[in-house]
């Protein structure tokens, strides 16, 4: 989404890409990769590189009447066009939007126009680690592109996965089911390549698994993610409104734990970590969310800096360095999450469960950001209960760890098990995430 030419097409052509989406299934819009784009896209560009597919398979018309043949990796043009042009398709993805799933491929050059001419699969730079430690998204058309470079295994992976969403229902209270079934297509994928590529070093399986179970996410997200918000649509509202019940970001911090005040925190500027994190919404994989709330824990760090430097935050200096402790992290996620306006906040911290449940390896370092973000929403769902085992009556006071990474708050951890009460965890008690949801899971019995 940070394409220009879907940010083009979703906001100058909105009308060309609401009527594409609606078609669902039957559109195919091409996006040519950021690298290649010469020029501003208009609207003669745009209808160019939306297809609608034909009777014939392989075939397609785009909105100016002119023919488009898409075979395996390549896309050719055809009748119409005033030059023949053969475009590599370097990634594939599903897309979902206004109620819709379609495809999006992203090519090395557009299918007219002028264009900057790309590096080559062999000259293309290997990935590089995100700051988080994680594994990014592969250059697709690349050395290490092992999906996409064996065709027969990519072909029965999608196979797998279409016959996946067409036949498997979902039952709320099984999403840890439904995330083995992935991990089991996923797996079997991963065995098939690593034989047919013969992978063997830990940091090509590492990026092998990300990149196929990326790839699976991305085509089932209009299956799950629909589902997740609709079983904690009624959590959700608890939560907005929750979070409403403060009018300032004084009246929240006077309620954040510990001593807030004395450390400064509540002159930290958290708008840029607040806009990442609704970015969030953008985001169709929980890979890309996992990462998006990395990116915004360390936006959060690197305020905390500056502000500590400028000396607007006590104890203050130009010179050392500065400790910023976990109360400090958690604070400072639920002064985001206050200010932020992303929507459907519990289905997008469930689907990063479904992708991350017993697979502790692939959160890495990125996982403590994943942690506070979940306790900054439990801060939010629990502040108004009172907590006598852990302090005074009348105090008002709550008990925070510290010291160290605030805990995860599992959403599915405890109402996957039978629906018994979980007695761990940030909080406890029936009104907090995993309570919400084993609620909403009675209500669908």
């Amino acid at each position: 989404m940070n394409n220009l030419f879907m940010r083009e097409l979703r906001s100058s052509f909105e009308t060309l890409y609401r009527r594409a989406a609606e078609r669902g299934e039957a559109t195919t819009i091409l996006v040519p990769c950021g690298e290649c784009l010469e020029g501003e896209v208009t609207q003669y560009f745009a209808e160019a590189h939306v297809l609608t597919a034909s009777h014939v398979p392989g075939c397609f018309m785009n909105q100016l009447g002119q023919g488009v043949e898409i075979k395996d990796s390549t896309i050719s043009t055809h009748l119409g066009f005033q030059e023949s042009r053969t475009c590599e398709v370097l990634v594939v993805e599903s897309m979902y939007d206004y109620s819709n799933t379609f495809r999006v491929l992203v090519t090395d050059k557009p299918l007219m126009g002028r264009y900057k001419i790309i590096p080559g699969p062999a000259d293309r730079p290997a990935p590089k680690a995100t700051p988080s430690g994680g594994v990014p998204p592969l250059a697709a058309g690349g050395a290490e592109d092992w999906l996409n470079s064996a065709p027969a295994i990519q072909g029965d992976f999608f196979d797998q996965v279409d016959r996946f969403r067409k036949t498997f229902v979902q039952v709320p209270g099984c999403e840890q089911s439904t995330a083995e079934r992935i991990r089991e297509i996923v797996g079997d994928a991963k065995k098939r390549l690593v034989r047919h590529h013969k992978i063997s070093q830990p940091n090509q399986l590492r990026q092998l698994d990300y990149q196929v179970s990326r790839s699976a996410y991305a085509a089932l997200y209009s299956f799950v993610f629909p589902h997740l918000s609709l079983i904690l649509a009624s959590a959700e509202d608890r939560l907005k409104k929750a979070i409403r019940s403060y009018s300032t970001t004084a009246e929240l911090v006077a309620a954040l734990p510990g001593d807030t005040k004395s450390r400064g925190l509540q002159n930290v500027d958290v708008r840029a970590c607040a806009e990442k994190l609704a970015d969030i919404d953008h985001k169709i994989t929980p890979h890309e969310k996992i990462t998006c709330i990395d990116e915004a824990r360390a936006l959060l760090q690197a305020s905390v800096e500056n502000d500590a430097r400028s000396g607007r935050t006590p104890g203050g200096s130009n010179e050392g360095a500065i400790e910023i402790t976990g109360d400090d992290v958690l604070s400072l996620f639920i002064m985001a999450v206050h200010r932020s306006d992303l929507p459907n906040r519990l289905a997008h911290i469930a689907h990063v469960e479904m992708y991350s449940q017993g697979e502790a390896a692939r959160f890495e370092e990125s996982g403590y950001a994943v942690s506070a973000f979940q306790a900054a929403l439990s801060f939010f769902l629990e502040e108004r209960r009172p907590t006598p085992a852990r302090a005074p009556a009348g105090s008002g006071a709550q008990e925070v760890p510290r010291g160290g990474a605030p805990p995860a708050t599992s959403i599915f951890s405890s109402y996957l098990q039978s629906g018994e009460a979980s007695s761990g965890g940030y909080g406890g008690g029936e009104e907090d995430l995993q309570g919400l949801v084993r609620q909403a899971r009675s209500n669908y019995r």
